[in-house]
């Protein structure tokens, strides 16, 4: 079938690039590890279609299709939920950074304002 080339092609794609990313230190063994295995799992549902019968025979579902859809929404929401986490981890990192540069500007000012006027009182 054209569709299974064309699926087994964007896989490949996308399995070279998390190694591509691990490669270049963006993606860390652990991670990549994991995307390989979803991408792996992939593939073997592309070119073994009749296996998602079998995993949803097993875990209860009707339908194989059935299966994937669960479990692509299962993984949409985990991603979601540790992009939510990140995010949140690099606005406190944002706030603890703008907060001493804050404070770093305030004393620096309060520095420069206190030694001008000690200066201007002794010419004085």
């Amino acid at each position: 079938m054209p569709i299974q080339y064309f699926l087994l092609v964007a896989i490949a794609v996308a399995a070279f690039i998390v190694w591509k990313r691990f490669r270049e230190g963006v993606v860390g063994l652990r991670e990549g590890l994991l995307w390989s295995l979803i991408w792996i799992g992939a593939a073997v549902v592309v070119l073994l279609p009749d296996t998602t019968s079998v995993l949803a025979r097993f875990l209860g579902v009707g339908r194989g299709v059935d299966v994937v859809v669960y479990g692509g929404i299962v993984l949409l929401f985990f991603l979601v939920f540790k992009l939510f986490v990140h995010l949140d981890r690099l606005e406190a990192k944002m706030t603890d950074l703008v907060r001493q540069e804050a404070l770093r500007g305030l004393d620096e000012k309060k520095g420069c304002c206190g030694g001008c006027a000690k200066k201007e009182d002794s010419a004085v």
